[in-house]
């Protein structure tokens, strides 16, 4: 995919559950190669956006699209019809997700945990998914931790291991949902070192985080949601360091 395609589009994006509009025309694009940061209070909307995003929950009104494939568009009466179970299947295997709590298989080994979605989603290989599997986690600071389960593992080896189950897949967007919530400083340090190195290799991320330095070292774009709408938007290190808006003034006044 060429540098500045759009990766990820969603415009005019709503979701509520019962009467609680959780997101209010919501709107981005995730060029390729760009890390978006994605602030704000706890309640604001952003874990929801994400999950909207993946496709664990379903928008009622807007437009999703992974690359060329349009996943959800808004009908004439302004809600949202999905693609069919091809297009679901398809958009799927456009993007990773690490969740905050790892979400590993306790049963696995930490390999099986990286190879089981090449073998049984892809259709890999056992042999290739393996070296793959190998190689990935390797580049996380994983070797010889492959046999073990994850129980025997810290948190941050725990997240380390997510990270590299969601690259196995080759995807073209990688989403983070406030990765080291769960993780003690020191832990925290360990899986922002890995994702900064991933955004030094051009990968394309979007990131749900309370590192409000590591947002603005690090993220392209970012943005700040409140109360289920953008306060918010623009370059990281703007944003972050003059915002604009005197609600993400008043917010990041508690991270100095």
């Amino acid at each position: 995919m060429e540098k500045n395609a759009a990766v990820v589009s969603l415009a005019h994006a709503r979701k509520s559950f019962g009467k609680n509009e959780v997101l209010k025309d919501i709107s981005l694009t995730v060029e390729q190669g760009d890390v978006l940061a994605i602030i704000g209070p706890s309640g604001g909307g952003k874990s929801t956006l994400l999950r909207c995003l993946t496709l664990l929950e379903t928008l009622d009104a807007g437009d999703l699209s992974y690359g060329d494939l349009c996943v959800a568009s808004t009908n004439d009466k302004g809600e949202a019809v999905y693609g069919g179970k091809d297009v679901i299947r398809q958009a799927k295997t456009r993007y990773g997700l690490v969740f905050q709590d790892f979400n590993l298989f306790p049963h696995y080994t930490v390999l099986k945990n990286v190879t089981d979605p090449l073998v049984t989603v892809l259709g890999m290989d056992k042999r290739e998914a393996e070296e793959r599997g190998r190689n990935l986690l390797a580049k996380m600071g994983l070797t010889g931790k492959e046999d073990q389960v994850p129980c025997d593992l810290s948190g941050g080896q725990q997240q380390r291991v997510a990270i590299a189950r969601a690259l196995a897949m080759n995807p073209d967007v990688l989403f983070f949902d406030e990765p080291t919530s769960a993780l003690d400083p020191e832990l925290t340090r360990e899986v922002l070192k890995v994702i900064r190195e991933l955004a030094a290799e051009h990968m394309t991320m979007v990131i749900v985080t309370h590192e409000m330095s590591f947002a603005r070292d690090v993220a392209d774009q970012l943005i700040f949601m409140d109360g289920g709408c953008v306060v918010e938007s623009g370059r990281a290190q703007d944003v972050i360091t003059a915002p604009k808006h005197e609600r993400t003034k008043a917010f990041l006044s508690n991270y100095r």
